[in-house]
């Protein structure tokens, strides 16, 4: 025979059940949403590695991250994939670090350096290389950090503090911040 029950004693028993039963869910969410982070995390860290230059590249978003210090840098290309482009001159990510910075196109090949250097410059800004400039920004040469993307070849060269990018924009790119950044 059941025991007879008083409404409140039910009423405490209903709570006390409703109780646990949330504990349960809340501690199921926690451990699955901690599973998860854990198994994605460590599909994250290892698909997609690369060791090239003595530097571990993480391919992340069509990116290829690698850190140097406490900062981490992303390129469109590994440098496996740039070394066909003839590198001129000597570079140094001090010659540009809190100086304004200038580029006649602001395109993708500028974008990709600013996504990695931006933190370094002072400021960056669109330039013409010449007085006949239709637009109406600055006229600068290469006493001033000057970034110059040209159409052609696979080259970048040095003049004076002039860079300039021939041919595609983001591996000629990717090829001199491989440079300043001592990743050769």
């Amino acid at each position: 025979m059941r025991k007879i029950r008083t409404k409140e004693q039910i009423e405490k028993g209903n709570k006390r059940k409703q109780l646990i039963l949330g504990i349960v869910l809340i501690f199921l969410l926690v451990v699955s949403t901690a599973g998860f982070s854990w198994l994605s995390k460590e599909d994250e860290t290892t698909k997609g590695v690369v060791t090239e230059k003595g530097f571990k590249f993480y391919e992340q978003n069509g990116f290829w991250l690698t850190q140097i210090g406490d900062k981490v840098f992303s390129f469109s290309y590994l440098p496996s994939e740039v070394e066909n482009i003839t590198i001129e001159g000597i570079y140094d990510l001090n010659n540009y670090t809190n100086q304004p910075l200038y580029f006649n196109k602001l395109e993708e090949g500028a974008i990709e350096i600013l996504n990695n250097i931006k933190s370094y410059i002072l400021r960056y800004q669109k330039a013409c290389t010449n007085e006949e400039c239709k637009e109406d920004i600055p006229t600068k040469d290469c006493s001033n950090n000057f970034i110059i993307f040209e159409e052609g070849g696979s080259l970048v060269y040095k003049k004076e503090n002039c860079v300039y990018i021939v041919g595609e924009q983001k591996k000629g790119a990717d090829a001199f911040l491989y440079k300043v950044l001592n990743i050769n």
